[in-house]
């Protein structure tokens, strides 16, 4: 079977017949894919781990976000920026002085964690909790004691989500044990050990800043190195068990949810409705006799009348409506 020539080599051959010299077309040699790897630095943390790592952050940015949304009364984007294995003294340099450090740590299995706020964020969420509008751009100064108290609940918080987020893998309490300005003194692993480097962006009124959290690596390698946490890397998650299963309906049986009667409809015109005074009757398009509907948010799951039940209004259902429409 003839050899069928590359374009590579067409326009090689091309090329020779118009110059006039025609000469065999040379092999082109395949370029080998080089992978950089420092030896210094080995990676320690698989694919399959770097993803469930990036699942767990995931949820933990998007509850810190709902939650400094509301205790702000303004909108706070969290975005995941990335996660990095580096040594415990490249953090360390990484960190400027003055800074807002909270040092946590975790029961099961025992060790410690930091959490690194840019103080301008810490200043700016107590201005914000106590009424005032916070300045992102005020000048860079130490977070002083009164503002630590004020933080601790905000901190709170931060250790119940960094829980939550977990709780898919491990379940533990999670605390913050100590506060510190300066990164000289803030020594939780020799400097020598790996570490993972979660880096969060906060963004507040066009501006942003920096959170990070530092887990040692001998911690997560701990709870990756465990049984049930290894099946849930090869295979996902399991079905559910029967008690589990029980729970959640439990909890969804005892949910509170809305419904709403709608007596009935009427359009009017604009004049008429700029008009309305004490006392007038609008005449709706259904009788005491029709049947009203009752809407579950926008799904209409039955119909019923209105009435009376130990002196509140009431209504009873005489009719479920088997496939819920949208309220128009």
């Amino acid at each position: 079977m003839s050899k069928i020539l590359s374009q590579e080599e067409i326009d090689e051959l091309l090329s020779s017949v118009i110059s006039g010299k025609v000469e065999e077309p040379q092999e082109i040699k395949k370029k080998k894919k080089i992978s950089i790897y420092d030896f210094r630095r080995p990676s320690f943390i698989s694919k399959e781990q770097m993803r469930l790592l990036e699942q767990i952050h995931e949820r933990f940015v998007r509850n810190l976000s709902v939650f400094l949304s509301a205790q702000m009364r303004m909108i706070v984007e969290v975005k995941l920026l990335g996660i990095d294995q580096i040594m415990y003294s490249e953090f360390m340099m990484s960190l400027s002085s003055p800074s807002a450090i909270w040092v946590g740590t975790f029961n099961d299995p025992y060790s410690k964690f930091i959490v690194e706020i840019s103080p301008q964020i810490v200043i700016f969420i107590v201005e914000r909790l106590f009424g005032g509008k916070g300045a992102l751009t005020a000048p860079l100064r130490p977070v002083s004691v009164i503002e630590q108290n004020v933080m601790k609940k905000i901190m709170d918080r931060i250790a119940k989500e960094i829980s939550e987020g977990w709780r898919y893998v491990k379940e533990f309490e999670c605390k913050f044990v100590q506060f510190e300005r300066d990164p000289e003194f803030v020594q939780i692993l020799s400097a020598s050990e790996p570490v993972v480097a979660v880096s969060v962006e906060l963004t507040i009124r066009g501006k942003s800043a920096l959170m990070n959290i530092c887990y040692p690596y001998v911690w997560i390698s701990g709870v990756f190195s465990r049984s049930d946490v290894q099946e849930k890397l090869l295979f996902g998650g399991k079905e559910a068990e029967e008690e589990e299963k029980e729970k959640i309906r439990e909890n969804l049986e005892s949910a509170r949810v809305e419904l709403r009667g709608i007596l009935g409809k009427v359009h009017i015109s604009l004049r008429d409705f700029v008009n309305l005074r004490v006392g007038d009757v609008l005449r709706l398009d259904r009788t005491i006799e029709d049947k009203i509907d009752v809407f579950c948010g926008n799904k209409l799951l039955f119909k019923g009348y209105p009435g009376k039940y130990k002196l509140r209004n009431a209504i009873k259902i005489t009719e479920l409506v088997k496939e819920g429409n949208d309220e128009a």
